[in-house]
């Protein structure tokens, strides 16, 4: 088994990225090769190359995903050889080479959620892809967007501009909590949908619960009433495998620092051909290039960076991964269970399910254990406006991890 020190040494020696020269001189490669993940002889081993990449301290529990993902050097490689290239000759670099490598990132976004070129916006995150749909479509006072109590303040922050400045109507209906059934979540949307309701904005992954929202079968019910579908895909790009058209979304916003551990301040907007010339403002008005006379100059080397993220699940695959998360979690489900003064949130079904399992304190301060946990060097999710933490599982995180989580929980709430 190669040890991160023994990879990180290799790394170096595998291109001018990781052993870059002295200051002024560029790399003439973007990235340093990803191990070998073919040489893994069981899923342990493979996670545990993914491990070996992350810059996080050996003794560190890392369950917060959710909020920020860690990069794989190979990542991080890539967005510093991109800059130090960018930087050597910045115009030309910036509207050549590495001009054409960043718009080569939304064909590859493209291929990652099922989708034509043409129907992907590079975006800064979710927030932003949402906020320049609720901002952009024509909606006027009266109109109703149906969303749920259980949505990230991102989302809300489109919504809630078109409400001020459009006089819309934000209409929010609670999801089971947590849920048994898809027929019921469905049932929960349809029942808050009303000849006014123009669009409804549903998280694809929910950010409190982690429940993974039915929403090809939303999209039906949407569609045959002629409502927009917009899709919050923070929590499930990298996570889960998305398929848009599959899903039959309108509209499917993601951002690029979570589960897809890539740079932070990136992500992506797709847009179905059929839906895009209803969203009318400035930034698309040229087209939906990643440069544009209308989106002006961008990040190079952190959509570049996004790019090799992509590569980076590509590689392992995104079947794969993932299982392993949802492995992952059901373990740490499991023995949480075992230790009492919690009520799980998260859905026991595996259709419903991803790595993430949501919890509340019968007893405890959420807020305390956080705290404690963190002193232990075991990163969690502290939820805010209620008594719950969330835990990741993302594929880097081994049972041994959440062995460690759970003992350490354990001793601050028996």
């Amino acid at each position: 088994m190669t040890s991160r020190r023994q990879f990180l040494k290799g790394a170096g020696a595998l291109t001018g990225v990781a052993a870059l020269p002295v200051l002024g001189l560029a790399s003439t490669s973007l990235t340093s090769k990803s191990p070998d993940f073919s040489l893994a002889k069981t899923d342990d081993e493979l996670f545990a190359l993914v491990r070996a990449q992350l810059l996080i301290p050996e003794n560190r529990i890392y369950l917060n995903t959710g909020s920020l993902g860690p990069s794989p050097v190979t990542i991080i490689d890539a967005v510093h050889g991109a800059m130090r290239q960018l930087e050597s000759n910045p115009v030309d670099e910036n509207w050549g080479e590495l001009g054409k490598s960043m718009e080569a990132v939304r064909e590859k976004i493209a291929g990652f959620i099922n989708a034509d070129k043409e129907e992907i916006l590079l975006t800064r995150n979710t927030t932003e892809g949402l906020s320049l749909i609720s901002s952009s479509v024509e909606l006027k006072s009266g109109d109703e967007i149906l969303t749920t109590t259980q949505e990230h303040g991102g989302a809300l922050a489109g919504m809630q501009f078109a409400e001020k400045h459009k006089g819309v109507v934000i209409k929010k209906v609670a999801i089971p909590y947590p849920a048994q059934s898809t027929e019921e979540v469905v049932a929960a949307v349809s029942k808050g949908i009303t000849s006014k309701t123009k669009m409804v904005v549903l998280s694809h992954v929910n950010t409190v619960t982690g429940l993974v929202m039915p929403i090809a079968e939303i999209t039906k019910l949407a569609k045959s009433k002629g409502i927009i579908l917009v899709a919050d895909g923070a929590q499930a790009a990298g996570l889960i495998k998305v398929d848009v058209k599959a899903l039959g979304v309108d509209a499917y916003a993601a951002s690029g620092h979570k589960w897809l551990m890539g740079p932070k301040e990136t992500g992506f907007l797709y847009l179905n051909k059929d839906f895009t010339p209803r969203v009318q403002n400035v930034f698309t008005s040229s087209s939906m290039a990643a440069y544009s006379a209308s989106s002006g100059t961008r990040n190079v080397a952190v959509i570049i960076g996004l790019g090799a993220a992509i590569d980076f699940h590509q590689e392992i695959g995104v079947e794969k991964i993932q299982e392993r998360c949802l492995e992952i979690r059901n373990y740490c489900k499991t023995e949480l269970e075992k230790v009492g003064g919690l009520k799980i949130t998260s859905p026991a079904s595996n259709q419903l399910s991803c790595g993430i399992v949501c919890f509340a304190l019968e007893k405890a301060a959420n807020r305390a254990v956080f705290t404690k946990l963190r002193e232990q060097d075991i990163i969690t999710k502290l939820l805010p406006g209620a008594n719950d933490l969330r835990i990741s599982c993302h594929m880097f995180v081994s049972k041994g991890d959440i062995d460690r989580f759970i003992q350490a929980f354990r001793s601050l709430t028996g």
